[in-house]
């Protein structure tokens, strides 16, 4: 695996885990309030989104404008969120994978149960975590 696939695994895996967080705190507000969330986390990853893929002092503040910002769309586009191969939704229970899967209103013609996938184990999920941060010299 190159780099730049475990860069990317590390990411979405660690929005898999922040984003659900920002999305209970966001859950109360309203619609508009969430959208202008939104807005004020597309200008920070604007303005530092390249730390997410370089480091550099502003890499923390990057990493938690994408995951509010993607949890404030989830909650207030239909259909949710995807990004990075993950989706985010405001149904909880949602298995879609991604937002197009939202349009079909008709169950699946099969009698197969939608597959789940497995998780990666959370020890290898902070493994890959502490490589990347070795590697680029965050780990302070």
């Amino acid at each position: 695996m190159s780099p730049e696939d475990t860069q990317r695994m590390v990411l979405l895996e660690t929005l898999r885990l922040a984003v659900p967080l920002h999305m209970v705190e966001l859950e109360p507000l309203a619609p508009e309030h969430r959208t202008e969330i939104a807005s004020r986390c597309a200008s920070v990853l604007g303005s530092h989104g390249d730390a997410l893929q370089f480091g550099g002092k502003h890499c923390a503040e990057a990493f938690n404008a994408l995951a509010r910002g993607l949890a404030a769309a989830a909650l207030t586009a239909p259909g949710g969120v995807d990004a990075l191969g993950g989706h985010w939704c405001a149904d909880p229970w949602c298995r879609a994978s991604s937002r197009f899967d939202h349009a079909d209103d008709e169950p699946a013609a099969n009698d197969q149960p939608p597959t789940v996938p497995a998780q990666r184990p959370f020890a290898d999920v902070i493994r890959d975590l502490a490589d990347y941060l070795n590697t680029t010299g965050d780990a302070a």
